[in-house]
């Protein structure tokens, strides 16, 4: 499972960092090193930036041109939390250091549509 897979289990939100949560759904031992390095930047960029690690990796993922997040939220404080996803200000230097922590790269053929949208599409691109 990827680390897109992992948001709706909560592992970007910051609470498997110290283990197991008595709500997790995961086991901490099932979640890969590189899947908990993401989580570790998401959770330090939260804290430049005052906000909570749920709330920056939904204003990461609402960046991503085409991608919806999906709220996962099981009370109403974490919807609550959740929709402060709308109030942070994710700078570009910042959206880089998750994007380059997740050394994803979409490939093909996602670059390919990326790049050749404009003319394929003209203004309907926009």
């Amino acid at each position: 499972m990827g680390m897109m897979g992992y948001t709706t289990f909560g592992v970007l939100s910051g609470k498997y960092d110290t283990g197991r949560p008595d709500t997790a759904r995961l086991d901490r031992d099932s979640i890969s090193e590189r899947d908990m390095s993401v989580a570790r930047e998401v959770h330090a960029v939260a804290g430049e930036l005052g906000a909570t690690s749920a709330q920056v990796a939904l204003a990461w993922t609402r960046r991503r041109r085409g991608v919806l997040p999906i709220l996962g939220a099981r009370s109403e404080a974490q919807i609550r939390d959740n929709l402060g996803c709308l109030d942070v200000d994710l700078p570009d230097e910042l959206a880089k250091r998750l994007e380059d922590a997740t050394g994803f790269a979409a490939g093909f053929p996602s670059d390919f549509i990326e790049q050749t949208a404009p003319w394929v599409l003209g203004a309907a691109a926009l």
